[in-house]
C-alpha cells in the first residue's frame, strides 16, 4: 500500500484516481468522498421521462447519438446503443429529441 503525505490513509490508489473493481464500493465508503455537481433538474426530470424509450441526444460538437436511454444519474445519461452503453455527462448535450411515433 502507498502511503500519501496529504491524507492519513493508506490506498492502492491516490485520491481521486479509481479504477472499478468489486473493492470500489468498500473504497468509497471508507473515503467517504463528497463533491459538488451543478444540476439542472428539469432537464434532468425530462430525461427520466424518457427511461427506456429511444431518443437521440445532440452533443456539444455536434454529434448525433441514437439510443435507448438506459440510466439517468445526476451527472449524467446512459444511452444504450446496440451493445454499447454511452455515458454522457449532461453539459456535453445540446438537447435530445424523442422520435414520433
Amino acid at each position: 500500500m502507498l502511503s500519501y503525505p496529504y491524507r492519513n490513509q493508506n490506498s492502492i490508489l491516490p485520491p481521486g484516481k479509481y479504477v472499478y473493481s468489486s473493492n470500489f464500493p468498500v473504497m468509497m465508503k471508507q473515503l467517504s468522498p463528497t463533491y459538488n455537481v451543478p444540476t439542472e433538474p428539469v432537464f434532468m426530470e425530462h430525461l427520466l421521462m424518457q427511461a427506456g424509450k429511444k431518443i437521440k441526444v445532440v452533443t456539444i460538437h455536434g454529434q448525433q447519438l441514437e439510443g435507448v436511454v438506459t440510466g439517468v444519474a445526476l451527472d449524467h445519461l446512459q444511452l444504450t446503443i446496440g451493445d454499447s452503453n454511452y455515458h454522457i455527462r449532461f453539459p456535453n448535450i445540446i438537447y435530445f429529441i424523442t422520435p414520433r411515433t
